[in-house]
């Protein structure tokens, strides 16, 4: 299992490498830095890939699979352009809104000074204008929703055909490959293979099918539950890419418990790490989306004109409160952190319950976000304030207030008066709070 400890020292070790320039460009070579979306599927916004590994969450249709699409099409491989805008964003079928125009276009820059990408929409010619020259070069592999559906339900030959394979070699996985499954899955599997296997007569095709041993319990691939054909498939694929590739995933938390996803986030950064991977993340999993770095974390928000994108998002649940917004009559409310949520909530529950009730308080990261997203909603025409800590201050004429007192919520919350007043209700808390100040002495935030 990946522990909180395990996670906290993958993110420091890629942070030792990406915190100075000369060592991230040499592990790392030529990621993404930012892209640039311009009118395609009703979206522009701009993006920066601000750590190796980037999870990207919103609510559905804001855009997320079409970054990913977009992405793919950023890098030349050995054998040209793996992936091309027209594979995903076709032409328009009757009364339907065009996808792009003559404005559309999508720009890629690099971190380490490659020379910026720019692929527009070439109206007179009907494509996309790909650069001739100076493209970058990196294996990009696109892993969608679809990827590595249980064997079962894919009615394929090793289906039809269940009862008369015969293996015809078979290769052990190694211990990293092995570490990483138990890791992720939690569960102590003693050994893998990898089968090639065919028909008995004949032999005019091969697939290929895993077998784990749990146990007294030794299984293949056509008995293992979806989760374990998942994370299998999807590690075995995703460590035979070559080094410094480009990997675009599509929701892989599919079919795994929380816990899982959470594991599969390790596992993510400790592969970048290991390999020099980029891996970019689209998710609605709040466990993957938090076990990474507040830098890694972005939210897409569709509004009622386009796409705002929410850079270091402290919480996932930020995208789908945002959205609902843009569809409802609720005021929006946003504030720094849960602390400060929970803070004004109790506020608002003791002194006006009708304007709870009519109000979306939603968290959305520092001071300054919490400024500049109030600014963007209000120009959308969304009744919207920010609230700020107390010790930050207010500007009303912006739209900006702060909360009562004269220090943060978390400062006022845990003074020593007030938690001797907790006392009076949970018998044991100050025992409990004293604990903690010792146990955080040095740490970063105690007191």
């Amino acid at each position: 299992m990946a522990t909180q400890a395990d996670i906290d020292a993958v993110i420091a070790r890629t942070n030792a490498i990406w915190s100075i320039p000369a060592r991230r460009n040499e592990h790392y070579g030529n990621i993404l830095k930012t892209v640039q979306v311009n009118a395609i599927r009703g979206m522009t916004a701009a993006l920066e890939f601000s750590w190796p590994v980037v999870a990207i969450a919103g609510a559905n249709g804001s855009g997320k699979t079409t970054l990913l699409q977009l992405c793919s099409a950023a890098y030349v491989g050995e054998q040209g352009r793996a992936y091309r805008i027209g594979d995903w964003v076709r032409g328009a079928i009757a009364n339907e809104t065009p996808a792009f125009d003559a404005t559309s276009s999508v720009a890629f820059s690099f971190w380490n000074d490659h020379p910026a990408v720019t692929i527009p929409y070439q109206r007179d010619r009907t494509r996309w204008g790909y650069p001739r020259h100076n493209n970058p070069t990196r294996r990009v592999e696109f892993v969608g929703i679809t990827s590595f559906l249980p064997r079962v339900e894919r009615k394929d030959r090793v289906h039809m055909f269940r009862s008369r394979l015969e293996i015809q070699e078979s290769a052990a996985f190694d211990a990293p490959l092995m570490a990483s499954i138990c890791s992720v899955l939690e569960i102590p599997y003693e050994r893998g293979e990898l089968h090639t296997v065919s028909a008995a007569a004949g032999r005019y095709w091969q697939a290929w099918v895993p077998q784990i041993k749990k146990g007294e319990a030794t299984y293949a691939e056509p008995h293992m539950g979806a989760g374990e054909q998942k994370v299998i498939g999807l590690i075995r694929s995703l460590e035979a890419l070559p080094s410094s590739s480009l990997i675009l995933l599509e929701e892989p938390e599919i079919m795994l418990h929380s816990d899982a996803q959470r594991g599969l986030a390790w596992y993510l950064m400790n592969l970048s790490l290991r390999r020099g991977h980029q891996i970019i993340v689209a998710t609605h999993s709040t466990e993957l989306f938090q076990a990474l770095p507040i830098e890694a974390r972005t939210v897409l928000v569709r509004k009622r004109t386009g796409i705002e994108v929410v850079p270091r998002a402290p919480y996932i649940t930020a995208a789908r409160q945002l959205a609902r917004v843009a569809t409802t009559n609720k005021d929006l409310v946003l504030v720094e952190d849960e602390v400060a949520q929970t803070f004004l909530i109790e506020l608002m529950r003791k002194y006006d319950r009708t304007l709870l009730l009519n109000c979306s308080i939603v968290p959305v990261g520092n001071t300054v976000q919490v400024y500049q997203l109030v600014r963007k909603f209000r120009a959308e025409r969304v009744r919207a304030i920010g609230v700020r800590d107390a010790d930050t201050g207010d500007a009303p004429g912006a739209g900006i207030f702060s909360l009562p007192g004269t220090v943060a919520p978390e400062e006022l919350l845990l003074h020593v008066a007030n938690v001797a007043l907790a006392e009076q209700i949970i018998n044991g808390i100050t025992d409990c709070y004293n604990r903690a100040v010792v146990a955080g002495v040095g740490l970063r935030g105690s007191t």
